[in-house]
Parts: C-alpha cells; structure tokens; sequence
C-alpha cells in the first residue's frame, strides 16, 4: 500500500516535469507524456519513491535547462544520480557512442538506473515500428538487445526485465514480418 506522502512527492515531480518543459523543453517527441508513463509503470511495478520520481524526470538534463544540481535540490541527490546516469552526454555526437556511453553509465551506477532505462526503453519500444528508416529500426533493435543482455545481471529476476525481453521478441517479429 502507498503512503499518501509519497504520493504527494511524486505528484510535485510531475509538476515539476511539467513546469521544466514549458520553461525550457526542446523535444519534438511528447515526452512529457512518455515521461509520465515511464514513471506511472515504475510506479505501478511498486518501485520506491525515488526510482519513480527519477523516471518522471528522466529526461530533463537532455531535453531542458534542468541541471542535475536543481534535480538534487528538489528531490535529493539520489534521484539526480539516476537522472544523470541514464542522460546521455550531449558532448558525444554519434549515436551509437552515445547510447552506449548511457547505458555504461547506467551499469556503473547499478540497479536503480537501470530499472529507470529499462522502463524508458520499454516504453520507446512501443514505437520502434515507426522508425522512418531501415538502419534507424536496426539501431534501436540492437540497442534494446544490447541492453536486455547486459541488464540481466541486475534486473533479470525482475517482471521489468521480462516485460522488456518479450517486447524485444514481439517488436522483431512485427519489423522481420515487414509490419511496420
């Protein structure tokens, strides 16, 4: 059962979300939206307090002025260590560097952010069909590959890293039928 305080804090962060984004957001995907699912499936997974808010917040160092610092100081440094482990590094410009330097710093930080980068992918997942080009499908199939392979060490007893597996299996079916 959850406490009606935690709940509270989780709502802010929503606010918070929401806030950050009108005052700086540059995505052109929703995710404001994305953000709430990802934060809404941790929390409907029954992950504590802090993973969740740190799955709202996900994507504020990429996608807004927010800086870990402001993360930290509204909701404790150990949501700004997750939030910074799964952003990937605006310095690194080629894509599969990136996501890779992303995921290395989610392993080396542990479980909690890669519970959060699971669920992000899980949810991004539901639209790698769309990607607008072969090699971009290919790229995000490897990567969520990648990513189960490597996650199972610290995720893999767990219902997410199932979840995740099996949309991989249901996503590549779907693109190697040519249904996308």
């Amino acid at each position: 059962m959850r406490d009606g305080r935690e709940d509270e804090e989780i709502e802010r962060a929503i606010i918070y979300l929401v806030h950050s984004f009108e005052a700086s957001g540059e995505n052109q995907k929703p995710v404001i939206f994305h953000s709430i699912r990802v934060g809404m499936g941790l929390y409907n997974r029954g992950y504590e307090k802090h993973i969740v808010i740190a799955g709202l917040l996900h994507d504020l160092i990429e996608d807004t002025d927010v800086e870990k610092d402001e993360i930290a100081s509204n909701f404790g440094r150990e949501v700004s260590d997750i939030v910074e482990a799964t952003s990937f590094d605006r310095e690194i410009q080629d894509y599969p560097d990136r996501y890779h330097d992303t995921l290395d710093r989610c392993f080396q930080k542990g479980r909690e952010p890669v519970i959060v980068k699971a669920a992000d992918i899980l949810d991004n997942s539901n639209y790698y069909h769309l990607a607008d080009s072969e090699e971009l499908r290919k790229n995000l199939m490897e990567k969520m590959a990648f990513f189960i392979d490597n996650s199972g060490s610290y995720i893999g007893d767990e219902r997410l890293h199932q979840e995740l597996h099996d949309r991989y299996s249901n996503v590549k079916e779907r693109i190697d039928r040519g249904n996308c």
